[in-house]
């Protein structure tokens, strides 16, 4: 059991690295192509005709492989857990949580059952790299796939920790 969690926590720290590097390197791809493209608008020395299809590309990727990211280290904002202040009891608080984890894990499946669907659909290519919709759109599944997962594992400590009275 030990060598699962130290297995289990390497991964997690290798998926959480690579996203986090991920989306670094996303965000300065982007910056560095639209300030080409603010300078090219005023010295017009080659045409960015290609724009459009690598900043879709690397904001969608961006958007989702960072929302993965944050969701698996629960950083996502909120208005305050107000309403777990005020539950007495610790069983009564890991009921409260666990109902919460499992409406994030509906969200989270119907976000991927939607995105499986969308990708596979997808025939089209871009116009200049012809580059698949579908790898445009892969973004949304995989990161769909690695909140589920993370969503599960809390509701399984959620379980847990009710069956053991805590």
């Amino acid at each position: 059991m030990t060598k699962l969690r130290s297995a289990l926590g390497a991964a997690d720290r290798a998926l959480a690295a690579l996203l986090k590097w991920v989306t670094i390197g996303l965000f300065a791809a982007l910056t560095l192509i639209l300030t080409a493209n603010i300078v090219v608008r005023f010295v017009p020395i080659l045409s960015l005709h290609w724009l459009d299809e690598i900043v879709e590309l690397c904001f969608s990727a961006l958007v989702f492989y960072g929302a993965a990211a944050v969701w698996m280290e629960k950083g996502h904002f909120s208005a305050g857990d107000w309403v777990e202040r005020r539950i007495t009891g610790p069983r009564a608080k890991r009921a409260y949580r666990l109902a919460l984890e499992l409406a994030s894990l509906a969200f989270v499946l119907v976000l991927l059952k939607f995105s499986v669907q969308l990708t596979a659909r997808s025939r089209e290519a871009t116009a200049v790299f012809q580059i698949p919709k579908a790898a445009l759109y892969a973004c949304m599944p995989i990161s769909a796939a690695i909140m589920a997962a993370y969503s599960i594992a809390r509701a399984i400590g959620e379980i847990i920790g009710l069956c053991k009275g805590e």
